[in-house]
């Protein structure tokens, strides 16, 4: 079995960590409570860090001269100097993140469909949507970064890509904290049909950056390396790749196999490249091959296991059949 380094994670106070949600309660995610154990978290509660409390009156978004104001409209209060402050020293304090998990439904960290309003009074329309004040600074200084809201994460398929990203950006960092190309020789050696998953062309890509490592400084190519594998990750496994990528190793056992056990691996790749089985079903059929006939190259490949396997669920099918899969 792995032995896995923590990721660090910023999450929301509010999702199970303290009662801040702007009606004095606690919001419980399944997700979070699973991986507590597996990673160290950094929280904050951006609106009662600025000196709202919980419960509060609530706060809305209003464009006023194409700039956001961030409001409170019961009390009349203007907090966007307090919050703009707030959000540049926070962000400043993070440093070493490797995902972040907001809460959905806020104006000032859901990630998406937040709602601007045209003016402060309750009878005001919708002037437009998009992220909360600090999601938006978060997206931004953290561009390419595994960031996600807590309602997304109830989705198998992002769970599974989010939990791949930061185990994998964690190691990569373990990496470069020892300063040893050997180290990231390995890494790329261990990953490469992880990362092939992502697209054939970004293991070509790292490949050569290791392979051209006596030229440079060992630092220059740390971060060479990580500022290729960064946006790499950052749009998801592509589901052709992926299947690809299983028919590569299936390759290293078919010989071995019988008619009917390469038959029906065969069966099952083409439910998960139309959408119908998830890709631990296929993963786990490959692992028990690997393990079977214990091929060191492959053993040592971290698509067995990208994340620590007590946080692999049972296949949700229901979920998957009704899915619209998109052909690549």
């Amino acid at each position: 079995m792995t032995e896995f380094l923590k990721p660090k994670v910023y999450a929301s106070k509010c999702l199970g960590f303290c009662a801040c949600w702007w009606n004095g309660t606690t919001i419980f995610s399944d997700f979070i409570e699973m991986i507590k154990p597996f990673v160290k978290f950094v929280t904050h509660c951006p609106e009662v860090e600025i000196g709202l409390g919980s419960p509060r009156k609530f706060i809305r978004i209003v464009m006023e001269n194409g700039v956001k104001r961030f409001v409170q409209p019961a009390t009349d209060r203007d907090l966007t100097d307090i919050m703009k402050e707030y959000i540049t020293t926070t962000i400043e304090s993070l440093g070493v993140i490797d995902g972040f998990i907001l809460r959905e439904n806020s104006p000032s960290c859901s990630i998406e469909r937040v709602k601007y309003y045209h003016g402060r009074d309750r009878a005001s329309s919708i002037a437009d949507t998009g992220p909360g004040l600090f999601a938006e600074a978060i997206l931004n200084e953290y561009h390419n970064y595994p960031i996600e809201s807590d309602g997304r994460l109830r989705n198998r398929k992002i769970r599974e890509e989010f939990l791949t990203q930061i185990f994998l950006l964690s190691s990569l960092r373990h990496v470069m904290r020892s300063q040893h190309i050997k180290s990231l020789i390995d890494f790329h050696s261990e990953n490469k049909y992880l990362i092939m998953t992502y697209g054939q062309k970004y293991v070509n890509k790292l490949g050569r950056i290791v392979s051209n490592a006596e030229r440079k400084q060992v630092e220059e190519i740390m971060l060479e390396y990580w500022d290729t594998l960064l946006p790499a990750i950052a749009d998801g496994r592509k589901r052709s790749s992926t299947t690809n990528v299983f028919s590569k190793i299936f390759g290293y056992f078919s010989d071995s196999l019988t008619r009917e056990e390469k038959k029906y691996f065969l069966h099952r790749l083409e439910e998960y490249r139309t959408g119908r089985v998830p890709l631990s079903l296929v993963r786990e059929l490959l692992r028990l091959w690997m393990l079977r006939f214990d091929d060191e190259y492959i053993r040592r490949q971290s698509i067995f296991e990208p994340y620590p396997q007590e946080l692999e669920e049972l296949a949700d099918f229901g979920e998957y059949k009704k899915e619209q899969t998109k052909r690549d």
